[in-house]
């Protein structure tokens, strides 16, 4: 480092407008030397010396920018370096950016300069806290998406999307996100498929930064403009097969599906391409498969869900006109789509898959429609399927499968809510009853106990209780453990089980009741 001082010189000769060939060509040389120094040999003493005579000024020739900033991004391959670095180096590589950021021109040393400034201000913020609120404070985030509308070289254009990542990674931090910005990457994907080679780590960079922002902008619905969001699909459609940008894709639309009001965007037939990689992966042992598939599911599950949450806005079922009774006919016919797939998806071979499908179908069944819309409803197809849910309840119980217990009564307990088993065969409902009995019977858990407690309570409530059916709940074993509930710690469990038993008594004292008349009417 004993060359260092040769930087000193070579200022104040730039400044009296001395400067020689000679002295240019040593100073690239020891720039070019520098860049290839290992950052760990470098004492805190030097990285001081270095901060203080690096010619990074933007009044510096385009070259020697070039190969200054090119020092700081070869030197910032570890954390160290960015340490020691720090706000000055980020503010003096973040001037250099406005400097050449407006106009661009095809310039060779123009352009170098810009890649090598870009590089440098991209690893001076990887992971690092301070040098990336500075450099946000600086503007940083505004020159680089202005970059991205000017004429800038092919290869320099994955290193501006790298920067960006680097700046957006802060999570406790409150970024001012231009309104337009997912929409602007959007289009600048959508261009760079078009005219660019498969550039897959171009591609990952640009979803991860777009994911960024909707993690941080969740609530400005200026920016979370999904329907605009076409770039996603494209990669999904081109690059199904390439596993880490499926995985990257799944996850945006994962975080979107996470955020207000997205169910419509989901909806516009972007299930289809989701199913479609289920589909591919579904199979696939491999951890990255699994994830893919798994994020998927959660998708769905998450887009189900999303409609309970307006459902119980909107009093679903205490209205004449629901919300999903008037939603548009063609969102309808998607949710059935859904539901028919979902119900194929009950026999796969991966659990998770399995287990989704009960969750979703379970949560869709309570979607509403109206008869001025569709005659059918989800409800209704579900119901055909029922045999191999109480089959497969009662295998649950014997398997200790808790979480598809609680997952069939659910969707049991949902059903009920729209519908009254009307096309169910009474030989079925037997078996519900039963069953839902043998799992109250066989489980301490106090999940699966609300969950059957609400199955009797609306069976009863929808249908009453016929004289057959009076059998199985006048058992006193059943009543006896119905009671042993109305004393438990768990308040929910001791006011569903008090319900119950409450009802239980009404229909039989009403069955006795109507028992009676019928002999008198026969004297």
């Amino acid at each position: 480092m004993e060359k260092i001082t040769l930087f000193e010189s070579f200022n104040i000769s730039k400044k009296n407008k001395q400067i020689n060939e000679k002295d240019y060509n040593n100073i690239m040389d020891l720039l070019n030397e520098l860049s290839e120094l290992d950052p760990k040999c470098l004492s805190e003493d030097d990285y001081e010396k270095l901060i203080k005579y690096l010619p990074l000024s933007p009044t510096h020739n385009n070259q020697v920018l070039a190969a200054g900033c090119n020092v700081i991004a070869s030197l910032c391959s570890v954390d160290l370096a960015r340490h020691y670095f720090g706000e000055k180096i980020t503010v003096a590589i973040v001037n250099i950016l406005k400097s050449l950021s407006s106009p661009i021109n095809k310039d060779k040393y123009i352009q170098e300069c810009l890649l090598q400034a870009c590089r440098a201000v991209g690893n001076l913020c990887y992971y690092h806290e301070v040098n990336t609120k500075c450099a946000l404070k600086e503007g940083c985030l505004l020159i680089t998406m202005g970059l991205l509308k000017t004429n800038i070289n092919e290869n320099i254009q994955p290193v501006v999307i790298g920067l960006l990542l680097n700046l957006t990674h802060l999570d406790d931090y409150n970024y001012k996100f231009q309104d337009n910005m997912i929409e602007e990457l959007n289009l600048y994907g959508i261009r760079y498929m078009e005219y660019k080679n498969n550039n897959y780590r171009f591609y990952i960079n640009l979803v991860s930064v777009m994911i960024n922002i909707v993690k941080k902008s969740s609530s400005n619905t200026k920016i979370t403009d999904y329907e605009k969001c076409f770039f996603i699909d494209r990669l999904l459609e081109k690059y199904n097969m390439h596993i880490n940008i499926t995985s990257i894709c799944i996850k945006f639309i994962k975080q979107v599906s996470k955020t207000y009001n997205v169910y419509n965007w989901i909806l516009k037939e972007k299930y289809k391409t989701l199913i479609e990689v289920l589909d591919k992966y579904e199979e696939n042992q491999e951890e990255d498969s699994k994830h893919i598939v798994k994020k998927i599911c959660d998708i769905i599950i998450l887009l189900s869900n999303d409609g309970m949450d307006n459902a119980l806005h909107f009093k679903l079922f205490n209205t004449v006109t629901s919300y999903y009774g008037s939603m548009e006919k063609s969102k309808q016919l998607d949710v059935l789509y859904l539901v028919e797939w979902l119900l194929k998806k009950l026999n796969s071979n991966n659990v998770y898959v399995k287990l989704s499908a009960v969750r979703s179908l379970g949560n869709f069944s309570r979607f509403k429609y109206e008869p001025i819309h569709t005659t059918i409803s989800p409800a209704n197809i579900i119901t055909k399927h029922i045999t191999w849910f109480i089959k497969n309840l009662d295998q649950s119980i014997k398997d200790k499968n808790s979480l598809m217990e609680v997952s069939i009564l659910c969707l049991f307990k949902n059903i009920l809510y729209v519908t009254n088993f009307e096309s169910v065969y009474e030989n079925d409902i037997d078996k519900l009853i039963k069953t839902t009995i043998d799992v109250l019977n066989h489980t301490t858990f106090n999940p699966i106990v609300m969950k059957g407690l609400d199955v009797i309570t609306y069976i009863i409530k929808k249908g009453g209780i016929n004289q057959k059916k009076l059998v199985l709940y006048k058992n006193s074993t059943f009543i006896k453990l119905v009671t042993t509930h109305c004393n438990s710690v768990d308040e929910d469990i001791k006011i569903l089980a008090k319900k119950l038993l409450y009802s239980i008594n009404e229909d039989i004292n009403e069955s006795e009741v109507i028992g009676s008349k019928s002999v008198e009417d026969n004297i």
